[in-house]
């Protein structure tokens, strides 16, 4: 045992001695860079584009005001507030219920994120929680959104 150590004693030092670069040399890594260049012809053009101009009345004599932009006029017959679903009766297929828009009026109800719009028509059909604002049928309710969105935005008129 005694041999085998200070065999292994002497040779791992040689070994690692030989295995070592030589005195006088110098060790260099280089390194290879690459460059992309995407020619998007910016520089290449020195011809100006023509001016954009957008759609609507162009001011002779600008003097520093904007124009004022005045809602739709809809008799009064709009409201924005939060929708809900729920199953209904069988048969009663395109309804919806809220308190707020008189009973039998044809809703169009539009989706305030997604921008899609149905029509239901407003029923008596049960209680309308104070959280929400009109209740649809689960299958009107899946034309405007997916279940899992559920309480919506949206914006009523009738």
């Amino acid at each position: 045992m005694t041999v085998i150590a200070v065999a292994t004693a002497v040779v791992l030092p040689l070994a690692f001695m030989a295995g070592g670069t030589p005195a006088g040399s110098t060790v260099s890594t280089l390194a290879v860079a690459t460059t992309t260049t995407y020619d998007v012809g910016l520089l290449t053009d020195t011809a100006r584009d023509a001016p954009a101009n957008v759609d609507g009345p162009v001011s002779n004599d600008p003097n520093g005001q904007g124009q004022v932009a005045y809602p739709a006029d809809n008799d009064g017959k709009l409201l924005r507030g939060v929708a809900s679903y729920r199953q209904f009766p069988l048969g009663t297929g395109r309804a919806c219920m809220t308190a707020k828009i008189p009973l039998g009026a044809v809703i169009t109800v539009r989706n305030l994120n997604n921008g899609r719009k149905i029509e239901c028509t407003n029923l008596n059909l049960g209680y309308v929680p104070p959280s929400f604002d009109i209740i649809l049928n689960t299958s009107v309710f899946l034309e405007l959104s997916e279940l899992v969105d559920a309480p919506l935005t949206v914006e009523l008129t009738w």
